[in-house]
């Protein structure tokens, strides 16, 4: 389902869609940027390209834990690939990536998602306690975190700042008393094509660790709701129109959304042995510095990858979110 504002020359456009799932809303969310979005230059455009599409989106995923997760035209990362950049997010594996800020010559990663949320988190939850044990519900508007940091994010030398913004869990019972936590997030901006997809995997995934938690701090099941997802700009390069990618987008015009779509079961095929890769190539980055180092190389490096251990809390929440507040880490003006 599809709600569009009218297409005004010089006016930026809205939509919102709503879907059952995250392939199917990828689907309606590619053809609605490319035929009600606005057409302009991204800040990436150069001479001689097609301009882009670009429009304030918001997406409602109604069941975020269910398959398909995925859409043929909108993953490029292998098996591998997904199951590491889920695991940057949720357990922040890569943290260590960052850039040193009294380096300017280094080219680390000038951020990373959980860096900028996970020390928030025991906030978070802390405030979910306090507001069942003095009312008996979860009902705040605050139980928020921010990913922006004006003092790194809003300087020059940050060239690609952040895309997202900030995350709300929201808590909603139904009329049987059952509790769901849905996840709101907001985006500065989005790659559509190319990242919105495996963007949407992870806070899925992240979105079920934190109704897990939450069960685990009320005491009480708490269910999976809604996915809410609000891109300021989501759109679709025009770089990718020139590579043949409006190609794709006239065959999910005329065909059904079930034809591009598959779980993510499928295509990860063995999330287990993924995870095992993972951790060996993180062991071996400890000790020669080789980043991702491919499994022909870990193999001839004596890795069993068939049972090498990788830490089980990649199977829960990260433990980050069992401490105590530590309230050293307010910035007090």
């Amino acid at each position: 389902m599809i709600y569009e504002s009218t297409n005004q020359a010089g006016r930026f456009p809205a939509i919102l869609i709503e879907a059952d799932s995250v392939a199917e809303a990828f689907h309606h969310a590619v053809l609605a940027c490319y035929k009600r979005g606005c057409r302009t230059q991204t800040p990436k455009h150069r001479e001689g390209m097609p301009p882009g599409c670009d429009a304030h989106i918001t997406i409602k995923v109604n069941h975020p834990d269910r398959e398909p997760l995925i859409h043929k035209a909108g993953l490029v990362e292998d098996p591998r690939g997904v199951v590491q950049y889920i695991l940057e997010v949720t357990h922040g594996i890569h943290n260590h990536w960052k850039k040193d800020p009294n380096n300017p010559n280094d080219t680390h990663w000038g951020y990373t998602y959980n860096e900028r949320f996970s020390e928030q988190m025991p906030f978070v939850f802390a405030k979910i306690k306090n507001d069942y044990e003095k009312k008996g519900r979860v009902s705040g508007r605050d139980y928020f975190f921010s990913i922006w940091r004006v003092t790194e994010d809003s300087i020059l030398e940050q060239e690609d700042p952040p895309c997202w913004q900030s995350g709300q869990l929201r808590f909603v019972e139904d009329e049987k008393r059952n509790l769901f936590l849905n996840f709101n997030t907001y985006w500065r901006s989005r790659d559509l094509a190319k990242a919105w997809n495996e963007n949407v995997i992870a806070m899925t995934k992240l979105q079920k660790l934190l109704a897990a938690k939450a069960s685990d701090v009320l005491g009480r099941e708490v269910k999976i709701g809604s996915y809410i997802d609000t891109s300021a700009s989501l759109h679709i390069y025009g770089a990718y129109l020139a590579e043949g990618f409006d190609r794709r987008i006239e065959k999910m015009m005329s065909g059904n959304v079930n034809d591009f779509t598959m779980s993510l079961e499928d295509y990860l095929s063995d999330e287990e042995y993924l995870k095992r890769v993972i951790a060996a190539q993180s062991d071996f980055e400890r000790k020669t510095g080789q980043k991702n180092a491919s499994e022909q190389t870990l193999r001839e490096n004596g890795y069993h990858l068939e049972t090498f251990p990788y830490p089980k809390e990649w199977n829960s929440w990260p433990k980050e979110w069992d401490a105590e507040p530590d309230k050293k880490l307010l910035l007090i003006r």
